[in-house]
């Protein structure tokens, strides 16, 4: 047998290794952590990650470890309103307060992660996961996040897709995908809805949009994940 021969079976041999040391740790315990709105860990909020975990579960035929993460410590029964719910999360918590719950939730959390975030929770997302690093995030997605206007400078240290709705009352989103269009890892998805159409509880939700993206982020958080692809592209 010639010497490179011999070189190139080892180095196969070696590719083989690395892509079973990948696989591996890929193919560990999946964690889908969704973070909520103002309106917090509601019995609508728990349906729908229901939905989105039983649908990756059956796409990637893996079992899913489900986390649902909200900003208060005690969940409010009801708000009369989404005013109602804005002001209680800006005297109780605020962005920055959700911020640190998020960090110190995802510490207790072992094995890969990936992070589902809507409007004032997926901003949570954006702020933690550009300041400091999320160990073992395999990605982000951020629905109508609407504070990242205020954190256009900071750039998520994980792949990140944001679904912008369709427009915005206070800012303008053009504007917004200008400031954010040249970020590495930064994916940006609009809609044609409006801010909320996934929280039965917003005035804006939209039984269709819902439906559509509740198929959409199980493909989505799929692919992301995806440990057959990996093998297959080796």
């Amino acid at each position: 047998m010639s010497f490179q021969i011999l070189t190139k079976r080892v180095n196969i041999y070696a590719d083989l290794c690395d892509l079973a040391v990948k696989f591996t740790e890929r193919s560990r315990e999946l964690n889908i952590i969704f973070v909520a709105d103002i309106f917090g860990v509601t019995d609508e909020f728990k349906c729908l990650c229901q939905q989105v975990t039983f649908e990756v579960e059956q796409k990637l035929s893996i079992t899913c470890q489900l986390h649902m993460i909200g900003p208060y410590q005690q969940q409010a029964k009801s708000f009369s309103s989404e005013h109602d719910a804005y002001q209680h999360f800006m005297k109780n918590v605020t962005l920055i307060g959700y911020v640190e719950k998020l960090e110190k939730k995802l510490s207790t959390i072992s094995g890969n992660k990936l992070l589902v975030g809507f409007s004032v929770g997926g901003s949570a997302i954006w702020q933690l996961g550009s300041e400091r690093a999320i160990e073992h995030s395999l990605g982000a997605f951020c629905f109508y996040s609407s504070q990242i206007r205020q954190m256009t400078k900071l750039t998520p240290k994980i792949p990140t897709r944001l679904i912008f709705p369709a427009t915005e009352a206070h800012f303008s989103l053009a504007e917004l995908r200008v400031a954010l269009q040249d970020k590495s890892g930064v994916t940006i998805e609009q809609s044609e809805y409006l801010h909320g159409f996934m929280n039965p509880l917003s005035m804006n939700y939209d039984q269709q949009a819902y439906l559509h993206f509740i198929n959409r982020l199980a493909e989505l958080l799929s692919e992301q994940y995806a440990p057959e692809s990996q093998l297959k592209n080796v």
